[in-house]
């Protein structure tokens, strides 16, 4: 008989036949391995290493030289004299970059694999990185950082995520908790997006060269990276993905109805309630004069900040059974926008902060519940791509800002909240009427591979 130490992976995963667990909330979930490694074209092990944190890791630090960015902006306003519309345009073109490549992404790591398109975001990052560092010669450089920092973005949140969910499970981990893969994703992606603004504020207020030094800290930590990244195994590949028309496995026929009626109404306000947080609580609460700076500082961190620390909560409250975990996200964003709304009449900064708060906590439930539904939802062939589906819808909401400061030239804040706050209740009732409605099945296959057959695991 064959030690332990000596056995080949595939045998191992094979003896590990099937394992079950039980969320909080008392789903039961099945994770298959596969039984023969001739069945996938896909490396496969049975090791404790955890593959998945730098592929979360690589999803951080590109949100970090993302999201760096922001706390720049009153830099280049003071030291360089941008204009108000100049910086505005600076965050458009991060858009026009960001929406294509989450469409494209998607669907491309779909059929090539997760690892180059990973790969590809996170060197693109760091080549952002270096166009920004020379923004003393003017304004071109960091409109083209900016779009490359958009394509890095939307490559990464589509392809790294989904590698994220499938390193989670078997083969490549035997051990996670169903559900790990999207909390995991989102901790990392919301950690990223926190890191980046606080990290590039410090040190472009206190240390030297503040033009060059937050880009340069960040292609320092990306290059080691890069190489632990390009060692993981991939997921999918050619093999996995091409093959005859009806060779993969079709998603559960009511997935495009549940997410038109449940996913697509709560995906904006992923980003809507961030954004509301930290750019338009410190715009609309008056009487804050010249600590507005101060204050938009704080909003910033606390947003950002419960955003991630609500996201453990985020996955227990998730259920097979319905979208109760979308309901609370969406009803906490309308909780922080009634928040905002007091603050302003009441002309409470403290109670701004409060709803910022509230706004980062329904962030990250969204974010969270989000991708568990989207997860469940999409055949193995099709994550990448409903994964982009997703973060584009919730990319709608990053306009938010721009829609109450245009508005506020002619309505006043407390009516455009008002407003904010009766779609955001319309989006509550689409959710809760269709929250059980075209489910997939409860025993759900995390395992992409539909050749596996499930067998009944016996314990010595």
């Amino acid at each position: 008989m064959a030690s332990h130490g000596s056995a080949t992976p595939s045998a191992a995963v094979a003896d590990w036949s099937v394992k079950r667990s039980r969320s909080s909330a008392g789903d039961l979930r099945e994770t298959q391995p596969v039984s023969d490694e001739k069945d996938r074209n896909v490396s496969v092990t049975t090791d404790r290493r955890k593959h998945w944190f730098p592929a979360a890791l690589s999803l951080m630090m590109v949100g970090w030289g993302a999201n760096q960015f922001v706390s720049l902006l009153v830099f280049y306003r003071q030291e360089h004299g941008f204009s108000e519309v100049m910086v505005t345009s600076m965050l458009g073109i991060y858009v026009v970059g960001l929406v294509p490549a989450l469409l494209w992404g998607g669907r491309h790591s779909d059929r090539i694999g997760r690892k180059p398109v990973t790969l590809f975001a996170v060197t693109l990052s760091m080549a952002a990185n270096v166009a920004m560092m020379g923004s003393v010669i003017g304004t071109a450089p960091l409109f083209g950082g900016r779009f490359m920092a958009g394509i890095a973005t939307g490559l990464a949140m589509a392809a790294a995520t989904s590698w994220v969910k499938e390193l989670s499970q078997a083969p490549w981990d035997l051990h996670s908790a169903a559900g790990s893969g999207a909390r995991r994703a989102s901790l990392l992606t919301s950690a990223g997006f926190w890191l980046g603004p606080v990290v590039g504020g410090l040190l472009a207020s206190f240390a030297p060269a503040p033009a060059i030094m937050p880009y340069a800290l960040h292609i320092a930590l990306c290059i080691p990276l890069l190489f632990i990244v390009a060692r993981l195994p991939e997921t999918r590949s050619s093999g996995t993905t091409g093959g005859t028309p009806g060779s993969h496995p079709a998603p559960h026929p009511g997935a495009r109805k549940r997410f038109r009626l449940v996913v697509a109404p709560a995906a904006p306000w992923v980003f809507a309630a961030g954004t509301t947080g930290f750019a338009v609580v410190p715009a609309v609460i008056p009487g804050l004069g010249e600590g507005r700076l101060a204050y938009a500082t704080a909003a910033v961190a606390i947003t950002l900040g419960f955003s991630v620390l609500i996201q453990p909560l985020a996955r227990r409250l998730d259920t097979v059974r319905n979208a109760r975990s979308l309901l609370t996200g969406t009803t906490t964003a309308f909780l922080g926008l009634a928040a905002v709304l007091v603050a302003i009449l009441a002309a409470s900064p403290a109670l701004g902060l409060v709803a910022s708060a509230v706004l980062g906590s329904a962030n990250g439930l969204l974010m969270v519940g989000g991708l568990l539904e989207i997860q469940r939802l999409a055949a193995a062939h099709e994550l990448g791509k409903l994964t982009g589906f997703f973060y584009t819808l919730a990319y709608v909401g990053f306009l938010a800002p721009t829609v109450v400061a245009f508005a506020a030239q002619w309505i006043q804040t407390a009516w455009i909240m008002a407003g904010m706050l009766a779609l955001c209740l319309v989006s509550l009732a689409f959710i809760g009427v269709n929250s059980r409605k075209y489910l997939p099945p409860l025993l759900e296959r995390v395992d992409a591979d539909p050749a596996v057959k499930v067998r009944k695991h016996k314990t010595s």
